[in-house]
């Protein structure tokens, strides 16, 4: 009877973990969407709303979503003390910050840290087609991730529940 329990509970632990696996995969690539949006967002306020970029990080702690926006707040409100703290070093701060527990990969990450030097041409059409270029890049990442997701899900599960076969046929 213990052996059955406990097939079952390395069964279930096993599997448990694949889900997990799995739901991470799908949250890198919603957290990919979202850093698209943002840049997306930023380009627009430099081509269109012609903002500074301490107002652009208002607006978009005011309308991103919950996982980002208080870093934005930050980075507002690091600029616009008048520490002499320039978007670079906030910005990296604070997208390390945001950037430690999600499930992205180290080129992603890359991508999103370097965003603050696209911002120090000159001039405004210069700075969207760099930032353009990112959007270009993470898409790409994107629809990588969209195209192999589902393909890994069945194979995560897979391994996880054979894994757990494995274990239980071992204990027995």
């Amino acid at each position: 009877m213990y052996k059955i329990v406990g097939t079952f509970c390395i069964l279930a632990g096993c599997a448990g973990f694949g889900c997990a696996r799995v739901r991470q995969e799908k949250d890198r690539i919603r957290y990919l969407r979202g850093f698209i949006h943002v840049i997306r967002r930023i380009q627009d306020e430099i081509s269109y709303g012609k903002h500074t970029l301490p107002e652009i990080c208002r607006i978009l702690a005011d309308e991103s979503e919950a996982w980002c926006a208080p870093y934005f707040e930050e980075i507002y409100r690091q600029m616009m003390q008048e520490s002499g703290r320039g978007l670079k070093e906030a910005w990296d701060g604070q997208m390390k910050a945001c950037m430690q527990d999600l499930p992205l990969q180290e080129e992603e990450r890359d991508i999103i840290m370097k965003l603050p030097a696209f911002l120090g041409l000159q001039e405004e059409t210069r700075q969207a087609m760099s930032f353009s270029q990112s959007v270009e890049l993470l898409g790409r990442k994107c629809r990588q991730a969209e195209d192999a997701y589902e393909n890994r899900a069945k194979m995560i599960h897979s391994v996880s529940i054979l894994a757990g076969l494995l274990l239980s046929i071992l204990l027995l």
